[in-house]
């Protein structure tokens, strides 16, 4: 595997809110990213920031879209972990989309983790360095002596403590740390990270709050619905076209032979796939007309295509040499031939899409071509 595609370098910029709130934004500028996987990369922008209030409330800006995989909760806790306070007390609040202010506001591809792994616990970790050091200027003690826990800074020595939310002001009026060099916890002191959490966001869905895609309207709004050949890549060659706009509220009919689109947030190709659109005045009219398609498909070379084929040339390349090394610890072959007992096992997983439960759906505004 190759090296990361994402090799950033941060800082923090910290100005002072109203009412003695201390605000840090992390600013990314990640260099050029590889080509093949996500392109250029913009300038730098505010990607992610928390707010401590006066009164000790703090506030964490969920950057990246939910889309049921856990994101709007995950992100904040890296923060959160970082800056040392109880995740009881955190209220997680979405950021707007904003390409100009924020860096890779998207989802997909399991990349929300990686990509903000180490540039969000730096930025919580920052902050909790200039709470420190805002405590040790007030009790004029070394930093060294100080410590954090569940947003309150200690002094042990002198049997003193103070919430973050009596140091907010002072903090925010502190140089920032290099975000290169601030410490990061060690994976053993985790008390947030690693650990189950209730999503921010259970209350709201299991008492249906939240808005999606799909309860959205704009003016003179169309339905569409998109039938794909049942075999991967398969390409339409005909469907009774003229029958589905004798329906009753359908716009248009027509045959998609597929083409590729260029995502400019990741920067490469998307191929959109083959298939029949139908476009009608309501989703119900759309998905009334789709059920009396009848297309004729060519279904390609993966017709040929099975799951059995797949274990069988799994099982096959299974017993030759690796083909790719990825790492080498020690002599495992030499240990293997040498142990009293060796246990073999196989696992395999089925060829199955990696998808959302749901129908997927978007809205788009489409003006003046």
């Amino acid at each position: 595997m190759k090296s990361s595609i994402l090799n950033r370098r941060a800082f923090l910029k910290v100005t002072a809110g109203a009412g003695g709130a201390m605000i840090v934004s992390l600013y990314l500028k990640p260099q050029r990213l590889s080509s093949q996987n996500f392109g250029k990369s913009p300038e730098p922008v505010p990607s992610a920031y928390f707010q401590i209030a006066a009164n000790g409330a703090v506030t964490i800006i969920a950057k990246d879209p939910e889309l049921g995989q856990g994101v709007r909760t995950m992100l904040p806790m890296l923060i959160a972990e970082e800056l040392d306070v109880d995740w009881k007390s955190v209220k997680v609040v979405q950021a707007d989309f904003n390409d100009d202010k924020y860096f890779g506001q998207w989802a997909g591809g399991s990349m929300a983790t990686p990509m903000n792994w180490e540039p969000l616990r730096r930025t919580g970790a920052a902050g909790r360095v200039m709470l420190i050091t805002a405590a040790a200027q007030t009790w004029k003690a070394p930093e060294s002596e100080i410590t954090t826990d569940a947003g309150r800074v200690y002094h042990h020595k002198s049997n003193r403590s103070t919430g973050y939310g009596e140091l907010a002001a002072k903090a925010a009026a502190l140089p920032v740390p290099d975000l290169k060099t601030v410490k990061l916890k060690d994976a053993k002191d985790y008390k947030i990270i690693g650990r189950s959490q209730r999503g921010c966001d259970v209350p709201a869905i299991v008492t249906g709050k939240p808005s999606y895609s799909i309860d959205f309207t704009v003016p003179g709004m169309l339905y569409a619905v998109y039938e794909k050949c049942p075999v991967f890549n398969g390409k339409p060659v005909s469907a009774n076209l003229d029958d589905i706009k004798k329906l009753p509220g359908i716009r248009h009919a027509f045959l998609v032979q597929g083409n590729v689109q260029q995502v400019p947030v990741l920067g490469f190709e998307v191929p959109l796939e083959p298939g029949v659109a139908i476009v009608a005045d309501s989703w119900w009219q759309a998905q009334s007309a789709r059920k009396q398609l009848k297309v004729v498909w060519n279904e390609g070379s993966g017709a040929n295509q099975s799951s059995t084929e797949f274990a069988k040339r799994a099982e096959a390349i299974s017993k030759k040499a690796p083909a790719n090394m990825l790492r080498r610890d020690g002599d495992v072959d030499g240990a293997l031939k040498n142990a009293a007992k060796v246990v073999e096992a196989a696992y395999a997983y089925p060829f199955i899409s990696h998808a959302t439960l749901e129908p997927q759906n978007c809205v788009a505004d489409f003006k003046n071509g």
